[in-house]
């Protein structure tokens, strides 16, 4: 039996291409916040053809669909996974 266990509540893993400033190819997954790992179509559009904007991760709730249960509610994950994208992609434009 396990003493402690290290379950995520939300996973990211994404990555943009970038020319000249612009995202022409992004391509954006989250971990548990669906029954599987799910691809944010909706984000992925909201940032193409533009530079990094942060603010794209506001269109989020339109690509998971979170559950409540015991290791947090869905409203938390929805918000967790908004804010872990928008904090990825403003070190992104800070760099660029």
């Amino acid at each position: 039996t396990r003493l402690a266990q290290a379950i995520s509540k939300v996973v990211l893993g994404a990555r943009l291409r970038i020319e000249e400033g612009t995202v022409t190819q992004a391509r954006i997954a989250l971990g548990s916040v669906a029954a599987t790992p799910v691809r944010c179509a909706q984000v992925e559009e909201a940032l193409e053809g533009r530079p990094v904007d942060p603010e794209a991760a506001r269109v989020m709730a339109d690509d998971i669909s979170p559950i409540d249960d015991i290791r947090s509610t869905a409203g938390y994950r929805t918000q967790v996974a908004a804010n872990v994208l928008r904090a990825w992609l403003e070190t992104l434009r800070r760099t660029d």
